[in-house]
C-alpha cells in the first residue's frame, strides 16, 4: 500500500487495515509526523533490534493515523522500521480526529516482571532484573552504565540459553533472607557467573554468604559481609556495580585460597570471576 491510498483512505474516517509497512512507507508516514512526542532513541534501537532479528510479533498494537494523515501514535516503531530497513506486518487505525491523540498511550506499560508473571514464573521481578543484568554482562557493559535494556525477544532468547536461572532468582531470595545487605539483583548475577565456572563451589560460597556460618578471621566471605554492612550503614544503598565488584573479588579470593585482610574495589569495572 502507498501513502497516497493510505490518505485517501484516512479521509473516509475511522477504519483498521491490516498492512505491510516497508521502509519506504515507514519513512513516508514519518514526513506526516507533525505533531508528536519527541523520539527515545533507544525505544527504537530495541524495536529495531527486534525486527532485524525477525522477533517482531503481530500483537494487535497498531499505528494510528488521523484523518488528516498525521501520525498519532506509533512513530518509535515507524523509525524501527527504517532502522532495521525491514518491512513489518502490522494493523494500521485510520481517520482518528487529531484531538485523540491526547488520550492515547494514558495506559501502564507492562513490565517484564509482569510478562514473567504471566509466565508463572516464581519470582517475577528477581529474575528480571537477573536477566537484565546478566544481558548486559554479555554485551561487554561490566560498569553496568548504559541505560539499556534487552527486548522482550532478548530477554526470551537468554532464558533459553541459560536455564539455570530460575535458581539464580530462588538462590538471591534465599541469601537475602539471611543476610539483608546485598541486593537480590546482585546475588543473582553473580550467582549466574560463579555458577557457570564451577557449581559446586557456588553452592558452597552462597550458604556461606548467606548464613556466615564457620568463617575464620581473614575469610574473604567474612570480609564480603563486614565491608557490606559497614558500607551500608555509612553510605546507604551502594551501586549495583559496587556490589558485584565486591562479590566477584571475594570469589576469586575463595577460589585461589587467599585471605583478604581488607576488601577494596578500586575499578569502576566490575573484574572477571575466575
Amino acid at each position: 500500500m502507498t501513502i497516497e491510498e493510505l490518505n485517501t483512505l484516512a479521509t473516509q474516517g475511522p477504519q483498521a487495515l491490516l498492512v505491510t509497512v516497508t521502509p519506504a512507507l515507514a519513512a513516508a508516514l514519518l514526513e506526516q509526523n507533525r505533531h508528536n512526542r519527541s523520539v527515545r532513541d533507544a525505544a527504537v534501537d530495541e524495536s529495531a533490534r527486534d525486527i532485524a532479528a525477525g522477533d517482531w510479533l503481530l500483537n494487535g498494537e497498531t499505528l494510528k493515523l488521523s484523518i488528516h494523515g498525521e501520525v498519532l501514535d506509533g512513530q518509535h516503531r515507524l523509525h524501527a522500521i527504517v532502522r532495521a530497513n525491514t518491512a513489518v506486518v502490522t494493523f494500521v487505525v485510520l481517520g482518528l480526529p487529531p484531538e485523540t491523540q491526547a488520550t492515547m498511550d494514558a495506559g501502564m506499560r507492562r513490565t517484564e516482571a509482569d510478562a514473567l508473571a504471566l509466565e508463572g514464573e516464581a519470582h517475577p521481578v528477581v529474575l528480571g532484573s537477573i536477566v537484565r543484568r546478566v544481558w548486559a554482562w554479555e554485551q561487554g557493559d561490566r560498569k553496568f552504565a548504559r541505560r539499556i535494556s534487552p527486548t522482550r525477544a532478548e530477554s526470551r532468547e537468554l532464558r533459553k540459553r541459560h536455564p539455570g536461572r530460575r535458581e539464580s532468582a530462588a538462590v538471591a531470595v534465599s541469601v537475602r533472607a539471611e543476610f539483608p545487605h546485598i541486593p537480590q539483583s546482585a546475588l543473582g548475577t553473580a550467582h549466574h557467573l560463579f555458577n557457570a565456572i564451577e557449581p559446586k563451589d557456588t553452592v558452597e560460597f552462597f550458604a556461606r554468604l548467606g548464613d556466615g556460618a564457620n568463617l575464620s578471621q581473614g575469610h574473604p566471605i567474612l570480609n564480603l559481609r563486614n565491608r557490606v554492612t559497614a558500607d551500608r550503614a555509612k553510605d546507604g544503598n551502594l551501586p549495583f556495580g559496587r556490589y558485584l565488584s565486591y562479590l566477584v573479588h571475594t570469589w576469586n579470593a575463595v577460589r585461589s585460597d587467599r585471605p583478604i585482610s581488607r576488601l577494596q574495589v578500586r575499578s569502576t569495572t566490575v573484574p572477571t570471576p575466575k
